[in-house]
């Protein structure tokens, strides 16, 4: 099913044209519901705005609906556009991607306008309900709040011997508002580059190694901007307002991952790390291995472990107890520790129901936690491609 799963993706990610027609279009959609089981919140992913789940069942929180149309200029020339709606974004749409792809070769391909970040092993398809083998990615080591560049990128892909390679380079500015239509909105700004590269060995090995760096980061929140203030008005030590400033940073994500085809059984891990280099924002570096096995063409269950490892950020005592209290319970060291059982079954050629139930533990007193990461969830999908 692996094999089928991919091709499914291939083809919600890049819709094929044939030659008698000039465009082509392509969607996919997520219907998921769940509801957490010990009181807590859980928010799923930055990019699902405001949702979270508590202990009432919720529809809204990661559904979704993405529609990708391709108008094929020439045989190596096509533009590409996808336009996904979020539950938790109330439905309202958002422009995605949307790119020129010129063919060079057959071994090299650019693209130009706003693409997709290419920071995870499931980047291209981590909307794509039916393309993943669990419910969603695993939100611990899926922690970048940003997923969309205004750039360039360049892939080029070759082989040798019994290895595929596949390089892909990119340079250009994230300008990317997470929950921008909340009142509390997140938006990063930053020129950025980065390089991926990908072999896979006889076809069952996959390896991927990642790097990205912002150069001139600024996060524009209005949280941010009261803590500054706050910060300002005590005052705090000033080489803690400099590296509370949220301007200005530099920042890298780097990452490595495996995925192993073996006959019914398939391994996943992914270990990301997310560093700021000279902020109050903790560093984070976070991991997960899954392994999934395929019973029959129908069925295959699934188990995750998930491990957080992150270091605080560059804290000073301001000398306001209560405060210090929080700065370190929001952006200080921290371990997390997750697992995940599911499962997943095949209705259709292009549709698949799944269920998963996870369950986190954290070294932070669940009174200080923030953020909505430690919770134990239960959620059911019906994800559909067409």
């Amino acid at each position: 099913m692996n094999k089928k799963i991919l091709m499914a993706a291939i083809m919600a990610a890049t819709p094929i044209s044939s030659q008698a027609i000039d465009y082509s279009f392509s969607g996919f959609g997520s219907l998921v519901g769940g509801a957490t089981t010990d009181g807590e919140e859980f928010r799923p992913h930055v990019k699902y705005g405001g949702g979270k789940y508590d202990e009432s069942f919720a529809l809204d929180v990661e559904s979704r609906l993405g529609i990708q149309g391709t108008v094929r200029l020439t045989d190596d020339l096509a533009v590409t556009a996808q336009v996904v709606s979020r539950g938790g974004y109330n439905w309202r749409p958002e422009l995605k991607w949307a790119y020129v792809s010129y063919q060079v070769n057959d071994n090299v391909q650019i693209k130009a306008g706003r693409l997709n970040s290419p920071f995870y092993l499931y980047s291209d398809f981590q909307d794509v309900g039916y393309a993943l083998p669990w419910v969603s990615a695993p939100r611990n080591a899926y922690m970048v709040p940003a997923d969309a560049i205004e750039g360039v990128n360049v892939i080029t892909s070759f082989s040798t011997e019994k290895f595929e390679h596949v390089i892909e380079v990119y340079a250009g500015r994230y300008d990317d508002g997470q929950n921008k239509y909340e009142t509390g909105h997140l938006d990063i700004e930053t020129p950025t580059f980065g390089l991926t590269y990908m072999p896979t060995y006889d076809g069952w090995l996959t390896m991927r190694a990642t790097y990205h760096e912002g150069t001139d980061l600024e996060i524009i929140s209005k949280d941010l901007d009261g803590l500054r203030t706050m910060l300002e008005g005590i005052p705090a030590p000033a080489k803690f307002l400099a590296n509370a400033k949220f301007k200005h940073e530099r920042t890298s994500f780097s990452g490595i991952a495996v995925k192993a085809e073996l006959d019914r059984l398939t391994l996943i891990a992914e270990l990301n790390q997310l560093d700021w280099h000279t902020s109050i924002l903790p560093h984070q570096k976070r991991g997960y291995i899954s392994a999934i096995y395929q019973v029959n063409d129908k069925f295959a269950p699934y188990v995750t472990l998930m491990k957080n490892n992150d270091s605080g950020g560059d804290l000073e005592e301001t000398g306001v107890g209560a405060l210090d209290a929080a700065l370190k319970a929001q952006f200080g060291k921290s371990d997390t520790f997750g697992w995940a059982v599911g499962g997943r079954y095949e209705i259709a050629d292009n549709m698949a129901l799944k269920a998963e139930y996870q369950s986190q533990s954290s070294d932070i007193p669940k009174n200080e936690q923030t953020g909505e990461d430690v919770a134990d969830t239960f959620r059911v999908a019906l994800d559909i491609i067409f």
